[in-house]
């Protein structure tokens, strides 16, 4: 079935970006099934690219062939499954093997709405998008197949429910859950995970090499670790320049009885704080006290584009307060995962907070995602994260 942009969007996709809105397109009299394939054309029957098409969604359409003759099957989706896997294994085959690896990242390997981590022998499928739920039996299968996972849990969270018309789901599909938590190793340390209490698909692996690359940079004195989560930031320190004390701060119970057994793991000692990021910022400022390293790694702040002013006063807030905590010269690890905030106008925020507080900040490492998180050019959402290590005098 083919479907029309309208006129005044015709003119923007000439750069194979993968979703198409729904301000975007001229809804038929006869719409298609959800999770049904169409064929986007400009109003002169001139052809744009293959996609499935979700009325429920604001992403109406998600493109994923810009080539008229290739056909949106089973052999194709396997041949881009290929192709994300085979560039993990090239870096790991160079480099050294991991127990814990994101073999899809949705748009930067050609698969919007679909990722897929490994975690030891399990095997985590999130679904971002209906328009993946239709190939669902074909991924199980490919990755049963592939990889030979002891089991693998297909998960779709709540917002993308709501967002996609979906129904929230956590079912194993393929064996069962681990019973009770297992480890893994990442950059050395042994880190303890729970599928039962992780977020999304269980641990965030696009930190992995940025928290090595911190920690190289951190010194002795007090560490601030915000957002802790699992405490990756807070051990990274710990291996590798055992601060005098570390605070780790995170909202959830859950995370921090988590995020306990692992700095037991590694024998550290570490005080883990229950509190709002924000309020917990404000009164350390108040107390007057210092720190040598602060990390701020907070949750998504911005789903839209309408939201990013608001998440830029946000990041605005923390950042003030952790360059307030900072001794001079002492290291601020500054994170964003909002896609919708650009790397620009979060470092446009630190110039912001340099001038208010008269502190010099010194942008020493601008980075992004690990290797298995890979950008696709055409789509600039998919460089979500960054990581500004920064050195403030």
């Amino acid at each position: 079935m083919q479907l029309f942009v309208n006129s005044k969007a015709a003119g923007h996709f000439s750069g194979h970006h993968p979703w198409i809105l729904d301000r975007s397109i001229i809804e038929p009299t006869h719409r298609p099934e959800p999770g049904q394939i169409v064929e986007l054309v400009t109003a002169k029957g001139g052809w744009i690219g293959r996609g499935v098409y979700n009325p429920h969604s604001r992403i109406r359409v998600r493109l994923y062939q810009w080539n008229q003759r290739q056909s949106l099957d089973a052999a194709w989706i396997e041949s881009q499954l290929q192709q994300a896997i085979d560039l993990r294994r090239h870096w790991m085959d160079r480099h050294h093997q991991l127990d814990a690896v994101r073999w899809v990242n949705s748009e930067g390997d050609g698969l919007s709405g679909l990722i897929v981590d490994q975690f030891g022998d399990h095997l985590v499928v999130q679904l971002t998008a209906r328009a993946m739920q239709v190939w669902e039996p074909v991924l199980v299968e490919w990755f049963q197949k592939q990889l030979s996972p002891e089991g693998i849990v297909v998960r779709i969270d709540a917002n993308t429910a709501k967002a996609e018309g979906l129904e929230a789901r956590d079912q194993w599909v393929i064996g069962a859950a681990p019973n009770g938590p297992f480890e893994i190793n990442e950059n050395g340390v042994q880190l303890r995970l729970d599928f039962a209490k992780g977020q999304k698909t269980g641990y965030y692996l696009d930190q992995r090499a940025n928290r090595r690359r911190a920690a190289a940079w951190m010194g002795s004195g007090p560490m601030l670790d915000v957002c802790c989560y699992l405490a990756g930031f807070s051990l990274a320190a710990h291996s590798v320049v055992h601060p005098e004390s570390i605070t780790a701060v995170d909202s959830s119970s859950k995370v921090l009885e988590q995020a306990q057994v692992n700095a037991q793991l590694k024998a550290a000692s570490i005080d883990f704080v229950q509190a709002d990021c924000f309020d917990y910022l404000t009164e350390l400022v108040d107390s007057s006290q210092t720190f040598e390293t602060v990390v701020l790694d907070p949750p998504r702040m911005a789903s839209s584009h309408g939201s990013v002013h608001a998440s830029l006063r946000s990041y605005h807030r923390l950042n003030l307060s952790a360059v307030r905590l900072l001794r001079p010269g002492g290291i601020l690890v500054t994170c964003s995962c909002s896609g919708r905030v650009s790397r620009s106008d979060f470092s446009g925020m630190l110039a912001a907070i340099a001038g208010r507080t008269g502190r010099n900040i010194q942008i020493i490492e601008n980075l992004g995602a690990d290797f298995d998180h890979p950008i696709m050019a055409q789509c600039p959402e998919s460089e979500y994260l960054k990581c500004l290590i920064c050195r403030v005098s």
